[in-house]
C-alpha cells in the first residue's frame, strides 16, 4: 500500500517518530500526508513558542501573527532573554549574517523602540494569547529531537545552519548570550498595552543569577503608563522571580525598620490593580530585605474601602479571589508569614527554600514547629486550603543576627515520617525536606498542620552529615514549573504525603 494511502491515525504513529528535520520533510510528500498531520504539527510546535529580542526572531512572530492558519494557535509566548553576541568586526557567522541581511541588533531594537512596536503588532493580531512569558533558559521536552534536546528561541542558530559543527540540537554549540531581563518586563508590559491584548497570565521563571527587579515593576508611570492599566486589571496568574535593587542592598535593613518606599511601591502599586488575581508566585532572592518587607505589607489588612495608590505610600491590598500562594527563596520571620498565610482565602500554598529569621542566642530551637501549629488554629473550620507543599525549609542559626552584612548561617529542618510524631522512633534516613499534602474528602488540612508541627525537627549544620541525600537533586533554586514546553497540562499528584 502506497504510504499516502494509509489512513490517517498511522500516519501521525509514523509522525511521532520523526525528528523535527524528518517531519519537515514527511509533511512535503503529499497534500494528503499535509492535511492529515498539520493539526498535530502546529499544536506541537506553534501552541507555544519562545522569541528572542533580535529582529530575525521577532520578524518570524510578525509572521506567525499574519498566518490565518497558526495565528489563532499561537496562545502562550516566551521572551528570551538571549540574544545575539555584539559582534562589530563580523567575527562569528552569525555577526556576518545579520550585516548581510541589513538587521538591526539588539540594542538598536531596544533603543529605538523598533522591539516595542513589533512585539505591539504581533500581539494585537494573536486573538488566543493567554501566557506570556520570560525566561532565561531553554525549556526541556522536545523529546522528538533525543533527551538532550530542548526548545530555544526562533533563530537561535542564525548564520551557523551552514557551519560543519552545527549541531541541531545545539548541545555544543553557543552562539547566544544573556542580557538582563530587568528592562524586558516593561517592554512586554508596553507591547500588551499598546496592543490593547490582555493576557490571563504572567509567567517570569529565570534560573540564572540576574532576576527582576524592584525597577522593573514601574510601568504604571510615563507616556504608556495608562495603557499598562487595562492589562493588569485582567491578569489571573502571575509568577515573578526578584532580586534585590542593587547588588549593595543585600542585608541593607531589618524589615521591622519599616517600608523602604523608594523600591516597594512599584510592585505594590502594581498589585493593587490585579483584583482579579488568583495565582501568585514569588521566588525572591535570600539576601535581600526586600521579600521580608514587602510580604509584611502584602499580609496588612485591608480597613475600609480600598483605593489605588497615587504615591510612593501605598495602602494594604485586598487580592479577593487569591486561591493560590507560591513563596520561594526568601528570609522572612513566622509573624509575617503566619500573618501572609492566614490573610486571604487560600485553597493551595507552596513555601519552597524559605529561612525563619526569628531566632536569637536565647530563642527556641525550632520555629517552624510553633508556626505551622499556630497556622493550623488560625484556619478557620470551613477553610478552603486543600493543597500544602514545604520545601527545604530552614531557620537562621542561633546567635546570627537577621540582615547583618556577612554569610548568612542556616539550619535546616527536616519532616519525621508520619507515625513518629514527637516521641516517634525514626531513622535518620527517614527524614524528609519536602513534604506535600493535599486533603480529600472528609479531610482537614487543619488536623493535618497541626500533626506534621510534631514532626519537625532541626538538624545543626554540624549534623546534616548523618542525613540520607537522596533528595539532593530535587533541589532547584527556584519554584518552578517544571512541565515545561511539550504542553500547559501541570499534573501534580494528589497523593497526602510524600
Amino acid at each position: 500500500m502506497p504510504l499516502v494511502d494509509l489512513p490517517p491515525e498511522l500516519l501521525l504513529r509514523i509522525s511521532a517518530y520523526l525528528t523535527t528535520i524528518e517531519l519537515g520533510n514527511f509533511r512535503l510528500i503529499s497534500k494528503h500526508v499535509e492535511n492529515t498531520i498539520f493539526d498535530s504539527f502546529a499544536r506541537e510546535f506553534f501552541t507555544k513558542k519562545q522569541f528572542m529580542l533580535e529582529q530575525v526572531s521577532l520578524q518570524a512572530l510578525v509572521d506567525i501573527s499574519n498566518h490565518p492558519t497558526l495565528a489563532p494557535r499561537l496562545a502562550e509566548v516566551v521572551i528570551s532573554t538571549h540574544v545575539f553576541p555584539s559582534d562589530h568586526e563580523l567575527a562569528t557567522p552569525c555577526g556576518k549574517a545579520m550585516y548581510e541581511a541589513g538587521y538591526a541588533s539588539h540594542d538598536v531594537l531596544l533603543a529605538t523602540g523598533q522591539a516595542l512596536n513589533m512585539l505591539s503588532d504581533a500581539f494585537s493580531k494573536l486573538p488566543n494569547l493567554r501566557t506570556i512569558g520570560l525566561r532565561d533558559y531553554n525549556g526541556r521536552g522536545r523529546f522528538r529531537d533525543g533527551d538532550l534536546a530542548t526548545w530555544k528561541s526562533w533563530a537561535w542558530s542564525f548564520g551557523w545552519e551552514d557551519m560543519s559543527a552545527y549541531s541541531p540540537a545545539g548541545q555544543f554549540l553557543r552562539p547566544l548570550v544573556l542580557i538582563s531581563p530587568e528592562a524586558i518586563l516593561p517592554l512586554v508590559f508596553y507591547a500588551l498595552g499598546q496592543a490593547k491584548v490582555s493576557p490571563e497570565s504572567v509567567h517570569i521563571f529565570l534560573r540564572k543569577h540576574a532576576r527582576l527587579t524592584p525597577r522593573s515593576f514601574d510601568i504604571l508611570n510615563g507616556y504608556l503608563g495608562e495603557k499598562v492599566r487595562p492589562v493588569l486589571g485582567e491578569i489571573k496568574e502571575l509568577m515573578l522571580a526578584i532580586g534585590p535593587d542593587t547588588p549593595q542592598s543585600y542585608f541593607r535593613s531589618d524589615p521591622s525598620n519599616g517600608h523602604g518606599p523608594a523600591t516597594d511601591a512599584p510592585l505594590t502599586r502594581l498589585l493593587e490593580r490585579t483584583p482579579k488575581l488568583e495565582t501568585l508566585r514569588l521566588n525572591f532572592d535570600p539576601r535581600q530585605s526586600f521579600a521580608a518587607r514587602f510580604l509584611d505589607w502584602l499580609g496588612d489588612p485591608v480597613s475600609g474601602q480600598a483605593h489605588p495608590s497615587t504615591s510612593l505610600v501605598t495602602q494594604p491590598v485586598l487580592l479577593p479571589r487569591l486561591s493560590a500562594l507560591e513563596l520561594g527563596m526568601l528570609s522572612i520571620s513566622a509573624d509575617v508569614l503566619l500573618k501572609v498565610l492566614t490573610k486571604f482565602d487560600l485553597q493551595s500554598f507552596s513555601l519552597w527554600k524559605v529561612t525563619l529569621d526569628d531566632v536569637s542566642e536565647s530563642g527556641e530551637e525550632d520555629h517552624w514547629q510553633p508556626l505551622l501549629y499556630d497556622l493550623a488554629a488560625a484556619l478557620p473550620q470551613s477553610t478552603r486550603l486543600k493543597s500544602v507543599l514545604i520545601g527545604f525549609p530552614s531557620h537562621t542559626c542561633r546567635g546570627v543576627v537577621p540582615f547583618r552584612s556577612g554569610p548568612r548561617l542556616e539550619d535546616p529542618v527536616f519532616f519525621k515520617p508520619i507515625g513518629a510524631g514527637a516521641e516517634g522512633t525514626y531513622n535518620t534516613s527517614d527524614l524528609a525536606q519536602e513534604v506535600k499534602h493535599h486533603a480529600g474528602p472528609g479531610t482537614s488540612m487543619k488536623v493535618w498542620l497541626e500533626e506534621l508541627s510534631t514532626r519537625t525537627i532541626v538538624k545543626r549544620q554540624e549534623d546534616i552529615s548523618d542525613v540520607s541525600d537522596s533528595d539532593e537533586e530535587a533541589i532547584h533554586d527556584d519554584i518552578e514549573d517544571d512541565e515545561d514546553d511539550e504542553d500547559d497540562e501541570n499534573d501534580e499528584d494528589d497523593d497526602e504525603d510524600e
